[in-house]
């Protein structure tokens, strides 16, 4: 009998790309700071799996947008606080420090600017536009660094940012992502945004046909962990802002239903780690069953 080779198949082995999608809305900042306080345990967990621990972690511009051009243009000349919790913390004339890359949809965030925004460049190992793991000494801090993203953005389009994130010209050479999405890597997508996207035009299915895509058309190669508003019938939460207009389920809970390996977190919840910890969970099993192009 031919040898058909192990039944098992390979898996990704600890290779994984990490894409982070935060809104920047004026009501995120509870979120974000969940987030942060949520993210060591989360690579923790998962980093103990794998022997051989292979990350790239970004978080993406997903609105299009460099929320410093606003203070530059509007808030500087009377050098009004509202970018940054004081007024020292952006000083006018950063937009010399940008590129433009940092006002494309779907490029990696280095210069978070506005209200508890990180409001200077991030410098990441290589000068790459996400973080690579294992060329970072003090991950946690360089995480803070582009995931303190603050709450000076327009409406987000999130679905249409994390297409654009994973598209093959952004990540090909000379993108702003270049090298960021690994055809043998498993793709493990964190979105948080506490509002229903109503910018996307299109369907969530289109937007997931996008993602699956770039991933070869392979299901087995995304991990979603959807942090969202709550369902309509669930009752409104205490100092939570989220869409509590017309019951209607967010277009975002669609957008990660179309994908098998999926994990679900409450936004207005105190902290993400039960989150995390079950996509850390789903994220182990799947790398297990992932067949690297």
């Amino acid at each position: 009998m031919p040898d058909f080779g192990p039944d098992q198949p390979e898996g990704c082995k600890g290779k994984i790309d990490f894409l982070f999608a935060i809104s920047r809305l004026f009501t995120m900042k509870q979120e974000t700071e969940a987030l942060l306080s949520s993210f060591d345990g989360f690579m923790t967990t998962i980093k103990k799996d794998f022997a051989d621990f292979d990350a790239h972690i970004m978080v993406a511009n997903v609105d299009g947008e460099w929320t410093g051009s606003t203070c530059e243009s509007v808030r500087c000349p009377e050098y009004y606080p509202d970018c940054g919790p004081n007024a020292e913390e952006y000083m006018c004339g950063s937009q010399g420090l940008t590129t433009i890359c940092d006002s494309q949809m779907g490029a990696g965030i280095l210069f978070n600017a506005g209200p508890h925004a990180t409001n200077y460049p991030c410098e990441l190992a290589g000068g790459r536009r996400y973080i690579v793991v294992k060329d970072e000494p003090d991950l946690n801090e360089q995480f803070k660094c582009i995931a303190s993203v603050g709450t000076f953005g327009p409406d987000t389009p999130m679905m249409t940012g994390i297409a654009a994130t994973v598209a093959p010209e952004i990540n090909a050479e000379g993108g702003c992502n270049e090298g960021f999405l690994r055809p043998d890597a498993l793709l493990v997508i964190v979105m948080v945004m506490d509002s229903a996207d109503e910018k996307s035009i299109k369907t969530p299915a289109f937007w997931a046909e996008k993602v699956i895509a770039a991933k070869g058309g392979d299901l087995d190669a995304v991990v979603m962990a959807a942090i969202v508003n709550p369902l309509p019938e669930d009752p409104p939460k205490a100092d939570c802002a989220y869409d509590d207009g017309i019951p209607k389920i967010n277009p975002l809970r669609i957008f990660a239903e179309q994908f098998p390996h999926r994990v679900f977190g409450d936004v207005c919840g105190d902290t993400f780690v039960p989150t995390f910890a079950e996509a850390a969970e789903l994220v182990k099993e799947t790398c297990g069953a992932f067949i690297p192009q």
